[in-house]
């Protein structure tokens, strides 16, 4: 079986609200393995590492967290990423969005985080469209957390249309963040919207949650081999594969 793949993990420590320092990293990551995870692609909150004025060193700070994991004897790789809202966008050049971005030259991809406060959609939206005029995809982070987003009528089949993928929160899906939002992940799966599972772990107390989200789809009667590659398959084909280039009509829009 393929080893899953963490699009949306905090694993990087002391830069946002994922691990306070390398030792809870190093725990986060064991449970990771422990979870059947192979693949972790570190997203802190790009907000937070241009506040600090970090964003640069999250090569360096991968590196650190690569070497502790060797130590500890945790077999798990770790790629640099970041989640990006979309009032980031205007401090983001080229260089720095490219960064944060995933896949490989000419199908590169950004995670978008849905925004859980507020109710700028348009905003949001507007962001969406921008990253894509800016010749990348789109991956959007927990929608089913966003009110806004999904009771907007066609939004998600819009964006869809534009070419996004979206990423539901493993932990939605076990009812960590409510009723609403846990029926609201098992719908978008269940029209087959959902390109991407992530776990979104932050800390050890909050962690990954592939296998328990698996576990509670198959409750929700949808398992198999198309329910599992939520969790393997695709991520890894958006890492290694990417996303098409969005259309000039898309971009134009």
């Amino acid at each position: 079986m393929t080893a899953r793949a963490e699009l949306h993990f905090h694993l990087l420590p002391g830069v946002d609200d994922g691990p306070g320092d390398m030792a809870e990293a190093v725990e986060l990551a064991r449970l990771a393995v422990e979870d059947g995870t192979g693949i972790v692609c570190t997203t802190p909150h790009v907000r937070e590492l241009l506040r600090q004025g970090i964003l640069h060193e999250v090569p360096a700070r991968v590196a650190e967290v690569r070497a502790a994991l060797a130590k500890a004897g945790v077999p798990l790789e770790v790629i640099p990423g970041g989640e990006v809202a979309h009032e980031d966008l205007p401090a983001l050049g080229d260089r720095e969005l490219d960064a944060v971005a995933q896949g490989p030259p000419g199908r590169r991809w950004v995670l978008i985080e849905a925004p859980l406060f507020g109710d700028d959609l348009q905003g949001f939206l507007a962001g969406t469209a921008e990253i894509r005029r800016r010749g990348y995809g789109t991956l959007i982070g927990h929608p089913e957390r966003c009110r806004p987003l999904m009771d907007a009528a066609g939004a998600i089949e819009e964006e869809l249309r534009a070419g996004a993928r979206l990423q539901v929160n493993g932990s939605s899906l076990t009812g960590l963040h409510g009723e609403r939002q846990r029926a609201w992940a098992v719908g978008l799966v269940r029209a087959g919207h959902v390109h991407v599972m992530a776990s979104d772990a932050h800390r050890p107390t909050r962690g990954p949650v592939l296998g328990a989200a698996l576990a509670a789809l198959a409750a929700e009667g949808i398992a198999g081999p198309a329910a599992e590659a939520l969790a393997a398959r695709n991520p890894r084909a958006l890492l290694s594969e990417g996303l098409a280039a969005p259309s000039r009509r898309a971009r134009a829009a």
